[in-house]
């Protein structure tokens, strides 16, 4: 552990030399690493830490060894891969088509399945869908030509793909009784398919009964959504006012926290939350905002919105989003390095927190005498590989996990408090482990009391009652 002026700098460099052999090496920087594989799997990493913090990162490198890794790629992949999200451009135009997904809708008004336009909108939804499967590992396909389509998940809450037209406003308000869009696309996914969003927003203003949100949020990216989801809920939170529900599963809403007399009706009716094809960003934000402010468990609501609705959203943001509120953890510097190779020009990082479709270029450390590439990211588990010339590799120098007939290095982040100690004694240090592994493994459920913190943190104005946040209500 290196402190750098006000941030910590963890540097895991591993065990040096060969798989079960002496390990060598003592507590200063620079050892040199052991060779590359594709095959061989390691069981531990050595980080260069005091002694007694050592075996903190031992125990998670022997734990994330036996996790079988889930992120997909292939082993052999070359260097040059889908562009990210960001990188799509396209000449802004006027839009005269609305979108549709790979399935029919239950509340859209989409054009016959054989109808497409004349400007190449099927083109571009063929490159988008290709990116989507890649990135997201699912075989949904998504035809922007074919006009909007949404779902209704909840009595008050939609998720459907972006409008593109002032008609589809009307169509929302209309058909599906919207109040509240919520869009969360950036400005490059408008341009792709040539979506005036001003004209959108322009529309929900002469209305006045309709009003448009933005809140952007990289696309295909589950590492920014996962650091976004917090004040995305927050802000949906904030535009919108759940309709009143009926009785619940856990009991008649209870008569402490009504809404106040004078709170204004704006926002009242159902929120209508979209990215581009309404699969990605929009369903994890909705999932999201059920299991932290709507009083559903998370696999529940995954389940619910699923069977409604075809998409992809990643539970597991929403699960890490989820410990990061209840057990405040902080960003940390974490450096992957390897040992300099004379014959390597150009040696780069897949993985980690932008994806298998992006690679970190790595650059040599006269201190260390590594290549090194730093990252600040959150508690968690990181699947990675190094590309070495555009050659796919894993390290001995990190543990490595399978992935069917792939090998990838994975990165282990504690949180500070656990990895440095700190203040917490052992028992309490034990009870937050256990707690972030309830919430980030699945069948993980809140507790009233956790469910309240959320909505205090994420919700503390009076467009929800304290039942809003305990009582689910089915769609």
């Amino acid at each position: 552990m290196h402190a750098r002026g006000s941030s910590t700098t963890f540097t895991a460099l591993g065990r040096p030399g060969s798989v079960g052999g002496g390990g060598g090496g003592g507590n200063g920087g620079g050892a040199s690493g052991g060779p590359l594989t594709k095959t061989t799997p390691v069981a531990a990493a050595r980080c260069i830490l005091p002694r007694r913090r050592r075996a903190v990162v031992v125990a998670a490198a022997a734990r994330s060894s036996r996790r079988r890794q889930r992120g997909a790629h292939e082993d052999d992949a070359p260097a040059t891969l889908l562009p990210s999200g960001p990188q799509r451009r396209r000449a802004p135009r006027v839009a005269t088509a609305a979108a549709a997904p790979d399935s029919s809708s239950s509340s859209s008004s989409a054009a016959p399945a054989d109808q497409t336009s004349d400007d190449g909108d099927g083109d571009l939804s063929g490159a988008y869908s290709a990116d989507m499967q890649a990135k997201m590992g699912t075989s949904l396909v998504y035809r922007h030509e074919l006009g909007t389509n949404w779902d209704r998940i909840t009595p008050d809450l939609i998720v459907g793909s972006c409008p593109q037209t002032p008609a589809d406003v009307d169509r929302l308000a209309e058909e599906g009784g919207v109040t509240t869009i919520f869009c969360l696309q950036e400005d490059c996914d408008l341009d792709y398919f040539g979506i005036d969003v001003a004209s959108i927003a322009a529309r929900c203003a002469e209305r006045g009964d309709v009003r448009h949100v933005r809140f952007p949020i990289r696309d295909f990216d589950p590492f920014e959504l996962r650091r976004l989801l917090p004040r995305a809920v927050a802000r949906l939170a904030l535009a919108h006012r759940p309709r009143p529900a009926p009785r619940g599963p856990r009991g008649p809403r209870s008569a402490d926290s009504p809404h106040p007399a004078t709170l204004p009706a704006e926002g009242t009716g159902s929120v209508y939350i979209h990215c581009t094809a309404g699969m990605g960003r929009a369903p994890a934000t909705a999932l999201a905002y059920m299991a932290w402010l709507r009083g559903w468990d998370v696999d529940d609501a995954y389940a619910h919105l699923r069977a409604r609705r075809a998409c992809s959203p990643k539970v597991e943001a929403v699960r890490s989003a989820t410990a990061d509120l209840l057990l405040g953890c902080d960003p940390i510097d974490v450096t992957v390095s390897l040992p300099r190779r004379g014959t390597v020009s150009d040696a780069r990082v897949a993985g980690l927190d932008v994806g298998w479709g992006e690679q970190l270029p790595m650059a040599f450390n006269p201190k260390t005498g590594r290549l090194e590439v730093t990252r600040r990211l959150m508690p968690g588990r990181y699947p990675f590989k190094f590309v070495l010339d555009g050659q796919w590799a894993a390290s001995l120098d990190y543990p490595t996990v399978l992935d069917g007939d792939n090998v990838n290095n994975v990165l282990e982040v504690l949180p500070r408090d656990e990895a440095e100690g700190g203040a917490l004694t052992p028992e309490e240090a034990a009870r937050r482990a256990a707690q972030r592994d309830r919430l980030t493994g699945p069948g993980g459920r809140l507790t009233d009391e956790e469910r309240m913190e959320l909505a205090a943190m994420l919700c503390p104005w009076a467009t929800h009652r304290k039942t809003d946040h305990l009582t689910p209500v089915d769609g």
